[in-house]
């Protein structure tokens, strides 16, 4: 499975496992999509970093990922370079997002699953952000 990013329409698209996405330009227009396999985490929680969604390379700004989970909760780690808008793919709406250890609002779409948090701009050169998304599991069963 995985989740595409529509760069100027702004829209998110979850593709099932051998999936097509039709698309239509008209000419001298272009598109630019994201790609990004969806990571099924544990509790039935599926995930998938985008990157700064304003950005050409948007997946570029994701230098690390990874996860841990058990019964009771997930968690997923990231190190991301840039400022801008960070958006994700969640099948669930997160308990809590820190950046930098710090507690941040987010956004989360219902219906399309897009999780994003601003990154303001670092105040040192290549700079990587570490972002933590918490999920509770009491929260869902």
């Amino acid at each position: 499975m995985s989740f595409s990013w529509c760069q100027f329409v702004g829209e998110v698209v979850y593709l099932p496992k051998d999936a097509t996405l039709p698309v239509t330009l008209k000419s001298k227009e272009y598109e630019v999509f994201t790609i990004v396999p969806v990571k099924d985490l544990n509790n039935d929680i599926k995930f998938s970093p985008i990157g700064l969604i304003k950005m050409f390379n948007s997946g570029g700004a994701v230098k690390e990922f990874f996860s841990l989970g058990s019964n009771e909760s997930t968690n997923v780690a990231m190190k991301v370079r840039g400022c801008g808008q960070f958006g994700a793919y969640s099948s669930v709406r997160p308990k809590l997002i820190t950046v930098d250890s710090e507690e941040v609002e987010f956004k989360y779409e219902e219906e399309t699953g897009l999780v994003t948090v601003e990154l303001r701009v670092p105040e040192k050169e290549l700079y990587q952000w570490s972002i933590s998304i918490d999920f509770w599991i009491r929260d869902f069963v």
